[in-house]
């Protein structure tokens, strides 16, 4: 009865598990990279610093300002690029998960025959 009942929820709602957990991971590296933040504060100032502004030291505080938004852009395109590289891997590990999925229970059955032809055991 039990091997029924697995390979039923296998090729049924195992498909949706799957997906879900898929899923679950992507919205997980979402929220760890705060991807939304990053991208509506890209060229905000690093750290929020900024230079006063008065007339006698405009060029020293613009200086100041575009280094300070120079170096928030590079790091946040840096964490942009770190949650594009684990969205691809997360979306690929999916796939090749989705594809061997109905594989699987076949292997139990198929490599210890392997095994035993190739002189195993």
């Amino acid at each position: 009865m039990f091997p029924v009942l697995l390979l039923s929820w296998w090729y049924g709602r195992g498909w949706f598990w799957v997906a879900d957990s898929v899923n679950q991971k992507l919205v997980a590296i979402n929220e760890a990279f705060s991807v939304g933040i990053l991208l509506k504060t890209l060229f905000a100032p690093w750290k929020q610093i900024q230079s006063p502004t008065s007339f006698r030291n405009f060029l020293q505080s613009s200086i100041d300002n575009f280094i300070s938004r120079f170096i928030g852009a590079t790091v946040r395109i840096g964490m942009l690029i770190g949650a594009l590289f684990s969205f691809t891997v997360v979306i690929v590990g999916g796939f090749v998960a989705i594809i061997l999925w109905p594989i699987i229970p076949l292997l139990v059955v198929i490599l210890p025959i392997i095994s035993l032809q190739a002189g195993g055991l």
